[in-house]
Order: structure tokens, then C-alpha cells, then sequence
């Protein structure tokens, strides 16, 4: 069995080496080549949820303040359901990719084999505990690798679980949990990985990318940004207030695709807060209670954060402001800002990751789209129109992870499409098949028979070799330049 690290002494590079040679002798061995193998792991995974889903959401409330409603939809379906998608199709993955060899290369066969990268580092985020530690876990066992997983230190009692259930439920030659503070993260990554997959801020992301870059290590990074919400004067406002607040209420805005600003038509910003005034009693009846029926801010450093940018925009405050310090909860609270020095104004100087949504009037929505592509690539644009030369046209002209018509967060709940970012906000992207294949070296496989050996392509190249490799390879002769311009 593999040597257990305790958190106090988890940064001990000595013990780190000593886990990651027994994992990478572990990988050496083939242990988790197989089909059968890598089933049975994905089997036990899934057993580890199906089995903890009490414990699990108790450790999601005590550290988040999540009601138990919140942590089934957002992390355990998400979860299960990425497992078992792997399970369903995985032989159909594992199989080579067979193509067709140019004539020149005849009587070759070719194929493209997805093969482990071998022994992966994988660091989780505190927003969504398992959810984002374990449907990468998912990805890289069902591509046949042994992984060491870091759980956030910020979420302690998820992080201790983590820890306890996969040592009980995988083999610790195949996956090692490692605990610990940010001196642990950066022990991890002082080691050679042969994979790193990381999901947590753009800071912390270029530095994960600079140690890997150290020892030339492939990485995946699952960052954030402003994400945000495009309302035209076509939407229904009504299912554009609950699709956004719904979205935007998860986890109390601390995910990283939530909706982070809305731009909308001036003459739609009053009957957009009218709806979403209605939504927010409709959502939540009995007001906002920790655990109950709102989730809490993680620490007392992010609340701080977020109560400093909503006492800077009092004066533009719409909807909501109240903030209980004790509990660690800020109510949902909706602002509008004026169109002109967004820029300076602290709800857009960074990403909110919080309940806080400013709205910002526009009178063209060329304005939307060229605030938009004046900062960072956003994770995900959300449109919500009627009008599909608009959607096209927003569609067109931004670049963000991900384009979402008329709804909110829901693409990161399917297996079926990639998720990931592009610039700031990552890079790489994972789920279902995508995921397996991130996980994969796709490694190029030629074969050629002996029994056919022209002598065409071997020296001398007398002039009747290079008229048939020329035209093999559809060589055409050079045409005359152009006249210079007089």
C-alpha cells in the first residue's frame, strides 16, 4: 500500500517522490491498461458517490454553507453521470482510429491510438469540491492513468472526505490524495508529472503553467473570467430573469461560468428588474438562510471581497445589499451601472464570483460586443434573443469557452460537449469523450509489410525516381513569376 501523507507533513518533497514513484512503478506494471481495469475503477468511483451522497452533502454544507438540493443537482448528477458516460462507451474509445495511407506509403496501414499519459496530477477547486475534482478523476482513469488528486484547503471538512473515501474505495497504487495548504500545491508541482490538469483562478493558473513549463509537462487549465449575459429587446424576460438568477444563484454566484454582468437594451433594464424582483420571490419564499435555502461565501476573505464591491456601488444598488456577517451571507443584489468607465468600477474590475449582478444599459448592441472583446476571453457568452442574425452575429464576433442561447451554467452539466476556456480563461477542455481524450496521447501507429520494397525511394535518385515520387506526391511544375509592375 502506498505511504499515506498526514497534512501537516504533506509538503515533505521526500514523501511526494516516494508516492510518485510507487505510482509511476504502479502504471509501469500495466495495472491500469486493461478495459476490465479501467471499468472496475470507474465501477468503484461511481460506487464512491452512489454510496456517500449523506456524507458528501453534509461535508458540502458544513464547508460552503450549500443547501443538501444544491450539492445533488450541481455536484453529484454532474459526476455520475460523466462516469457513467465513460463507462458506456469506453471500448468504443479504446479502439484505434484506423486511416487511410496515401498511395506513396503503399502498402502501409495506419491508425491513431489513444494510449495513458501515465501518472497525472490533478488539483481541484474549493466551489464545487467533488464535482471538480472528481469528473476529471473520472477522465483520467477511463484513459487509463494513475492520478495523485490535491483537494482546496479552503473547503477542510470535503477535502478530509475526499481523502478518506477514495482510500477506501480505489487502490493506492493507483490514486493518492494529497492534502494540504498552497505550500503543497507548490511541492506537487516542483515533481515531473506527465500530465497536469488544474481548475482553479487565471493567477494561480499561469503559475501551475510556468512549473510545468519546466519540465515541458502537457497541462489543462480550467479557469474563469467575467462571463456575460447579452439581453436583446426580442428575449422573453421573464424566462431570461429565471434562467440568469438560476444560474447566477448556484452556489451563491461562486462558479465559474455564473453569470457575471448583463447587458441589456435601456429601454429593457426596469422591466428586467421588475422579473427579476418576481423571480426572487418565487425562488426563494422564505428569504435567504444558510443551508437552508441559499448558500454562504466560502471565507471570510471572499466575503470581505464581496461586501467591499457592494458597499463601492450603494448608490447603483437596485435589488437586495443585505449581508450578514456571521453568517457569512450576502443577499442576491442587483445594481446598474452607468455605460461609460465600466472599466474603473470594482463589480468590473474582475470577476465577481458572488451573488452580486450589475446590468448595464446599451443602446446598440455593438456596444455590448465591443466592451466584451475590449477585456480577457470570457469562459462562457450567454445570449438571450429570439432574433438569429443577432445571435449569429454576437456568435461571430467574440470568442469565448463556450456560447449558450436562451439559458445559463446547464452546458456544463452534459458529457456531450467539451468545457473549457480559451485564452485568460484556459486552456484545454474535458467531459465525456473529450475528456478521455485530453487524458490520452493520441500516439500515431504506421506499419509496412516487408514483402514490397521499391527502390524508387532509395538513393541514387536517377531522374525517372523523381518523376514517379514527384508525381506520387502531386508535384506540379513551378508556374512563371508575374511581370514586375511597372
Amino acid at each position: 500500500m502506498a505511504p499515506q501523507l498526514s497534512p501537516e507533513h504533506s509538503a515533505d518533497t521526500s514523501k511526494l517522490q516516494v508516492i510518485a514513484n510507487q505510482l509511476k512503478a504502479s502504471f509501469s506494471a500495466r495495472k491500469t491498461h486493461s478495459l476490465e481495469s479501467r471499468l472496475h475503477l470507474l465501477q468503484q468511483l461511481e460506487a464512491l458517490v452512489q454510496d456517500n451522497q449523506t456524507q458528501i452533502c453534509a461535508a458540502i454544507s458544513e464547508d460552503l454553507g450549500r443547501p443538501t438540493d444544491d450539492s445533488i443537482l450541481a455536484e453529484l448528477s454532474v459526476v455520475i453521470e460523466e462516469i457513467q458516460e465513460a463507462r458506456r462507451h469506453l471500448k468504443k474509445w479504446m479502439s484505434p482510429e484506423k486511416k487511410m495511407m496515401p498511395l506513396v506509403l503503399f502498402p502501409a496501414r495506419g491508425w491513431i491510438s489513444p494510449v495513458p499519459y501515465g501518472v497525472v496530477l490533478i488539483i481541484g477547486p474549493w466551489n464545487y469540491p467533488f464535482q471538480l475534482l472528481l469528473a476529471p478523476l473520472a477522465s483520467a482513469l477511463a484513459a487509463g492513468n494513475s492520478a495523485v488528486v490535491k483537494p482546496s484547503e479552503l473547503t477542510p471538512r470535503c477535502s478530509a472526505l475526499i481523502a478518506q473515501l477514495i482510500g477506501q474505495y480505489l487502490p493506492a497504487d493507483v490514486v493518492q490524495v494529497i492534502e494540504g495548504d498552497a505550500q503543497v500545491s507548490k511541492a506537487l508541482l516542483q515533481e515531473k508529472w506527465d500530465f497536469i490538469f488544474f481548475t482553479g483562478s487565471t493567477q494561480v493558473g499561469r503559475l501551475v503553467a510556468q512549473a510545468a513549463a519546466r519540465h515541458l509537462t502537457p497541462v489543462v487549465l480550467e479557469l474563469g473570467g467575467k462571463s456575460p449575459c447579452i439581453i436583446d429587446d426580442t428575449a422573453n424576460l421573464r424566462v431570461a430573469a429565471k434562467r440568469i438568477l438560476w444560474g447566477k444563484m448556484l452556489n451563491a454566484g461562486q462558479t465559474c461560468v455564473a453569470p457575471d454582468y448583463i447587458f441589456a437594451p435601456h429601454a429593457q433594464v426596469e422591466p428586467l428588474l421588475a422579473e427579476i424582483k418576481l423571480v426572487l420571490k418565487e425562488f426563494f419564499p422564505n428569504g435567504f438562510s444558510r443551508r437552508e435555502t441559499f448558500c454562504g461565501i466560502v471565507n471570510q476573505g471572499h466575503y470581505d471581497r464581496l461586501k467591499n464591491m457592494l458597499d463601492a456601488h450603494r448608490s447603483e444598488l437596485r435589488l437586495g445589499g443585505t449581508t450578514d456577517a456571521g453568517a457569512k451571507l450576502i443577499e442576491p443584489s442587483f445594481f446598474v451601472l452607468p455605460s461609460k468607465e465600466l472599466t474603473k468600477a470594482p463589480l468590473m474590475g474582475e470577476e465577481i464570483f458572488g451573488p452580486l449582478m450589475p446590468i448595464i444599459g446599451y443602446h446598440h448592441v455593438q456596444e455590448a460586443i465591443d466592451f466584451i472583446n475590449s477585456n480577457e476571453h470570457p469562459l462562457t457568452l450567454y445570449v438571450f434573443s429570439k432574433d438569429k442574425n443577432l445571435i449569429a452575429n454576437v456568435e461571430n464576433q467574440t470568442r469565448s469557452g463556450s456560447f449558450v442561447v436562451n439559458d445559463t451554467v446547464i452546458q456544463l452539466a452534459t458529457s456531450q460537449l467539451p468545457f473549457g476556456g480559451i485564452g485568460a480563461s484556459g486552456m484545454g477542455a474535458y467531459h465525456g469523450k473529450t475528456g478521455f481524450l485530453v487524458f490520452s496521447h493520441k500516439r500515431a501507429v504506421l506499419s509496412r509489410p516487408f514483402w514490397l520494397d521499391l527502390p524508387v525511394r532509395y538513393r541514387p535518385f536517377a531522374p525517372w525516381k523523381l518523376w514517379i515520387l514527384k508525381k506520387l506526391f502531386g508535384y506540379q511544375q513551378p508556374k512563371p513569376l508575374p511581370s514586375p509592375l511597372p
